[in-house]
C-alpha cells in the first residue's frame, strides 16, 4: 500500500477523545499530511477535520480503516509508532532513513501488537505528555517542508507579532477585479503605468520577505485609485473609502490608505487635515507596498522621493522612508 504519509490514529472513543483525536488531525494537516485513519469512524471528528480543510485549504480526507493490522502490516515505507517507551527519536533520525511513514498514535492502552508490527517505536521524551506535541515535534524534525506554506483556502491566518490577523480571500479581489475596477474609475494610461511598476516591485520584495500574496497584489495595483478623485495627499483615504464602498477587506484599505511617503504619523494627519488616525504602516504587506511605491523606478525615483518630501518640509516621513529601505535591506 503506498498512500505517501499519513497518521493512524488507536484507541478513540468517540465519548471521550473526540477533542484530542481532532487536534491530531489538525495537527497532521498543519504538518503537511493529507490523511488520518481511524478504526472507527466517528462523524464530529470527520466533519470538523472537512470544515477546516474546506474554509483554509489543502487536501485532508480521514477514512475509516477497520484492520489496522493489515493497514501497519500492508503498508509500504515506514511504519513509525510514537510512544513513551521506544527509542529516543534524535536516534531514530541520525540512524534510519525514514520514508512515506504510517504514524501510529495511540490513545491510553495501545495493544502489544502495535509494538511488534511497527518498525520503528519512537519516545518523544521519557515522560507523560500530550499525543499531539508528539505527533507536533515527530512531524517538525522529519517533514522538513515550510509550514507557513499557503494553501488556497477561503479563510488564512496571517503572521502577527502583536495581534490576530485571519483573512476572508472573498473580501480580497482578483487581479482582474482589480483592473476593471480601476479602468471603470479612469485610471489613466499614466497612473496605470506607475501602478504597474509598483506591481512589479511588490510582488519581488514579497518573494524575498514574506507577506501575503494576494494582498500585496491587490494592494499594489489599487494603491493608487484614490488618484482617480484627487492627487492630494488625502488620495490615500480617498482610495480606501472607495475600496470600502465595493465591501472589501479591512486590510485592503488598510494598505491602500497607509502608502504615502514613509507614512503619516497622527499628529501629522491632524495638521493636513485628514481624519485623525495613524496612517504609518504596520504591517508587512502595508510595508511592502510603501516601499514599492517610493522605489518602482529604481535609486533615482526613490531619492527624488526622499528630496521632493524634505524640500516639503516633511523630514520626519523622508526618515521613515529611509528606515523602511533599511527594513528591506535595501541600499538605496
Amino acid at each position: 500500500m503506498k498512500d505517501l504519509s499519513a497518521v493512524l490514529r488507536l484507541g478513540h472513543r468517540p465519548e471521550r477523545d473526540n477533542r484530542m483525536t481532532t487536534h491530531i488531525g489538525l495537527t497532521a494537516r498543519a504538518f503537511g499530511l493529507e490523511k488520518m485513519y481511524l478504526p472507527g469512524m466517528d462523524s464530529k471528528v470527520k466533519s470538523t477535520l472537512e470544515d477546516v480543510t474546506e474554509r483554509f485549504g489543502g487536501r485532508f480526507i480521514v477514512e475509516e480503516k477497520g484492520d489496522w493490522r493489515d493497514l501497519i502490516k500492508r503498508w509500504d515505507g515506514s511504519t513509525v509508532h510514537l510512544t513513551m517507551y521506544g527509542m529516543n527519536i534524535d536516534e531514530l533520525f541520525s540512524e534510519h532513513q525514514i520514508e512515506d511513514p504510517l504514524i501510529i498514535v495511540g490513545s491510553q492502552k495501545v495493544p502489544k501488537e502495535v509494538f511488534e508490527l511497527s518498525e520503528f517505536n519512537v519516545s518523544v521524551g521519557n515522560q507523560p505528555h500530550s499525543e499531539v506535541a508528539a505527533l507536533a515535534v515527530f512531524l517538525d524534525r522529519y517533514n522538513e517542508r515550510d509550514i507557513k506554506e499557503k494553501r488556497s483556502g477561503k479563510m488564512g491566518v496571517l503572521p502577527s507579532r502583536k495581534e490576530k490577523r485571519v483573512i476572508d480571500y472573498s473580501e480580497i479581489p482578483s487581479l482582474e477585479e482589480c483592473f476593471e475596477f480601476v479602468r471603470e474609475k479612469g485610471m489613466d494610461d499614466g497612473l496605470m503605468k506607475h501602478t504597474l511598476a509598483v506591481l512589479e516591485r511588490a510582488i519581488h520584495l514579497q518573494h524575498e520577505h514574506g507577506g501575503d500574496l494576494r494582498l500585496v497584489i491587490s494592494g499594489a495595483f489599487l494603491h493608487d485609485v484614490g488618484r482617480t478623485r484627487t492627487h492630494g495627499i488625502d488620495h490615500g483615504v480617498e482610495g480606501a473609502r472607495m475600496v470600502e464602498e465595493m465591501g472589501w477587506s479591512e486590510e485592503l484599505q488598510r494598505i491602500v490608505e497607509r502608502h504615502i511617503g514613509g507614512g503619516i504619523t497622527k499628529e501629522e494627519a491632524k495638521e493636513q487635515d485628514l481624519p485623525h488616525r495613524s496612517y504609518v504602516p504596520e504591517t508587512i504587506e502595508e510595508k511592502i507596498i510603501c516601499h514599492a511605491d517610493n522605489t518602482a523606478g529604481g535609486k533615482d525615483r526613490f531619492r527624488y522621493q526622499i528630496k521632493r518630501t524634505e524640500d516639503a518640509g516633511y523630514h520626519e516621513s523622508a526618515k521613515r522612508m529611509k528606515k523602511l529601505a533599511e527594513e528591506f535591506e535595501e541600499d538605496l
